[in-house]
């Protein structure tokens, strides 16, 4: 559709040169862009004095410095970094010493003796636990009675019988010794059952309470075992 003149053809084909050249420095640098690191510039480098050494206060410099010489490489960087971690690892994996556990010094016999007579006055006195509750199960209360078994095992069992299970030194003892403190507030929940509305059973009570004495008693055998100091 154009009529193509000499003079037409001259000006497409030196518009297309510096197209042509930039192709053939993308061959050669094996990408397919120029690259903005190849030969067409120096590489950074500053040429300090028209490429010899300039005497600057009698003191000789050099005449170039290559930038990316003096820059380290992802490969250095990655070399010195694992030999810091080969150097720091068997440091932050060596075991620490372990510290012995101090143990508490045994018990006075006083303390001893004072937190397991509290609990033996439970069974022996009139007001304690269990002649409290065999008077209760006596007078068919049973809404005093279930009352009554709730607060005995918050400031019975809880308290008194936890506080002479913390001055047992046998470690085999003092393991058993909450299975022996459990048997006392499953007593109580027997009683408590056996009293509740449309449940009252006064043989029930009487077994668990029971129970409750010689799980007691068991209990305050434990105190011939334990290691005392005067």
């Amino acid at each position: 559709y154009f009529q193509h003149t000499p003079t037409m053809v001259a000006s497409f084909r030196s518009s297309l040169l510096p197209v042509t050249l930039l192709l053939a420095a993308s061959a050669r640098s094996g990408s397919g862009f120029a690259s903005p690191r190849g030969d067409v510039a120096p590489r950074c480098r500053r040429v300090v004095d028209d490429g010899a050494s300039r005497v600057a206060g009698g003191t000789a410099l050099p005449a170039a410095v290559d930038d990316d010489a003096a820059r380290p490489t992802r490969r250095d960087f990655l070399a010195t970094t694992a030999a810091a971690a080969a150097a720091v690892l068997p440091l932050s994996t060596a075991p620490l010493p372990a510290l012995a556990k101090e143990e508490p010094p045994p018990p006075t016999r006083a303390a001893v003796a004072e937190a397991f007579d509290a609990i033996r006055l439970e069974l022996t006195s009139p007001t304690g636990v269990y002649n409290s509750l065999s008077s209760l199960i006596e007078n068919g209360s049973f809404e005093e009675i279930l009352q009554y078994t709730k607060e005995s095992d918050a400031y019975f069992r809880k308290a008194k019988i936890g506080k002479a299970r913390k001055l047992l030194t046998d470690k085999e003892l003092k393991g058993r010794s909450i299975e022996m403190s459990n048997a006392v507030t499953f007593d109580l929940i027997g009683i408590n059952r056996a009293s509740r509305p449309g449940k009252e059973n006064r043989e029930e009570q009487l077994r668990y309470l029971g129970e409750l004495k010689k799980d007691v008693e068991i209990f305050l055998e434990l105190e011939g075992t334990i290691d005392v100091i005067d």
